[in-house]
């Protein structure tokens, strides 16, 4: 399933490349309506209202290749220019299986390109659902297929600016009915999914159930002994911009061991950061703190504050890079 994760990656590069200081909080944020309540985890980007921040400007001119790859990528495939089209971009899935997940995209897009690009795909093929056109492709057939069986991915053109995308027909299903209000949704639920944040982060992620992770082929065991997490990033009212994440530990025992480590991090960071006063600063502003089997990591800055010490960590992985080149060019 690498071209369907290739899509989630994307994503993921597009949504953390930048921070907002937009006061329009509400423009995309994460709707309950768009997540299944049987859902195990959820990521949603507000990538409108963070095209339009400072830091995002700033990254976009001093490193353009971090946004044009991605920019580019999502043009050809789906026809969609970020820059005019992306609104916001919702992904989940019911489970922790691999091959499987969903995409659902608030944007504006061009029907005709998105379906002449999937004819060219393999094993090309479509059907009807609820007078939907359901579009699949196979993306890699699997020598012992797992329960997810081969990888594929199905595409669904919801309405005038809603894309679907799918690693299955069945699951494509499912997500018609859910945003036509048929399926049970998070809409009105109180979930573990959902914290206070939801409503005025731009940038949101929340796992549960995460013990399901200690039988899954990557080994995760750090994530595997917690309940569930929740990260988000946005900005507050009088523009200063935070990153808060709680991460509910199977016990108390656990809770204390991840509290140490991320202290550990916080201090490792604190040498790291010595000779830029603007690192320094943002380092100083993290907090970690923990009551019972919670621990919780935040951080709270300046935009101009954060550009400058984004800009004296790129001057020091310059200084790093002929080390780098010529390690690499030796061990060749």
């Amino acid at each position: 399933m690498k071209r369907f994760m290739r899509s989630f990656a994307a994503i993921m590069v597009l949504g953390t490349a930048a921070v907002t200081s937009s006061t329009d909080a509400n423009a995309d944020t994460l709707d309950p309506a768009h997540v299944p309540a049987d859902a195990k985890w959820v990521i949603h980007v507000d990538y409108e209202a963070m095209s339009e921040s400072q830091l995002f400007e700033t990254i976009r001119e001093k490193r353009p290749q971090v946004t044009q790859a991605i920019s580019g990528w999502l043009e050809s495939r789906y026809g969609i220019d970020p820059s005019q089209d992306l609104h916001s971009i919702t992904m989940f899935s019911r489970d922790y299986r691999r091959y499987t997940g969903t995409i659902v995209m608030q944007t504006d897009y061009q029907p005709d390109k998105i379906e002449a690009v999937l004819r060219k795909e393999k094993d090309y093929r479509t059907s009807q659902f609820e007078g939907k056109t359901l579009h699949t492709v196979t993306l890699s057939k699997q020598q012992q297929p797992g329960p997810s069986g081969d990888e594929t991915m199905t595409v669904v053109m919801q309405d005038g600016n809603t894309l679907i995308v799918a690693s299955s027909r069945e699951t494509a299903q499912a997500t018609i009915q859910l945003l036509s209000g048929e399926a049970a949704s998070l809409a009105g639920k109180r979930s573990a999914l959902l914290s206070d944040d939801v409503s005025t982060s731009w940038l949101y992620g929340a796992a549960i159930d995460l013990q399901e992770l200690s039988d899954h082929p990557i080994s995760m065991p750090v994530l595997s002994q917690h309940q569930r997490i929740t990260w988000s990033m946005g900005s507050h009212s009088d523009g200063k911009l935070y990153e808060r994440a709680d991460l509910v530990a199977q016990n108390e025992q656990v809770a204390e061991h991840m509290e140490k480590v991320l202290e550990g991090l916080v201090a490792y960071e604190t040498l790291w950061a010595n000779g830029s006063p603007a690192t320094t600063s943002l380092v100083k502003n993290v907090e970690v703190t923990r009551n019972g089997d919670t621990v919780r990591f935040q951080w709270m800055g300046e935009t101009q504050a954060l550009l400058t010490a984004l800009g004296d960590i790129a001057q020091r992985y310059e200084s790093w890079k002929p080390i780098l080149m010529r390690r690499a060019k030796n061990q060749q």
